[in-house]
């Protein structure tokens, strides 16, 4: 996605006279535009999912923008997530004679049964039939999967439009001064 910067024009008139003032102040400003934007689509996913904060924020990494790259990216990746870092009941184990049904919630407010699904040494595990083998982890979305949802991605380009506006004038005020 690309951002619209507004008052560029004006910060650059502004801070010609100054030697790579624009480039110092718009990277400053990118820069924490990408910290900002990662605050709250990790804010978004956790308000949505039932995963923690830390297992979102380290799929993501931030490309930093300086004075001679004048871009910056925010990008998340990784894989499919274990049932087990999402919420789950019980989170004791459910083998031997400690069986009961194991239910997941991926969304907030919803805890659904997991069929054939069984808790074993801190991990949601799940029979492919009816037998005792084979067995396998489940797994739950990827976190780019929960954050290419419309909603987190809009607000999180607003908001790192808006940073980036805010943080341009105040970089440009700041440079003029001294």
């Amino acid at each position: 996605m690309t951002m619209k910067i507004e008052g560029l024009s004006e910060a650059s008139n502004l801070l010609a006279h100054l030697p790579n003032g624009i480039e110092t102040a718009l990277s400053r400003s990118l820069n924490r535009a990408m910290t900002e934007g990662r605050t709250v689509a990790i804010e978004s996913v956790t308000d949505e999912y039932t995963i923690k904060a830390r297992e979102v924020r380290s799929t993501f990494s931030v490309k930093r923008a300086s004075r001679r790259h004048l871009q910056a990216s925010l990008t998340s990746r990784g894989g499919s997530v274990p049932l087990s870092k999402y919420a789950h009941r019980p989170k004791t184990d459910t083998t031997g004679k400690k069986r009961r049904e194991v239910k997941v919630g991926v969304r907030k407010g919803t805890l659904k049964p997991l069929a054939q699904g069984f808790i074993h040494d801190d991990f949601v595990l799940q029979r492919e039939g009816r037998s005792s083998y084979p067995i396998r982890v489940a797994y739950g979305p990827a976190i780019p999967v929960a954050m290419a949802n419309e909603s987190v991605s809009e607000e999180v380009l607003e908001t790192m439009e808006a940073s980036v506006t805010k943080r341009l004038e105040h970089e440009t005020l700041r440079l003029l001064k001294g």
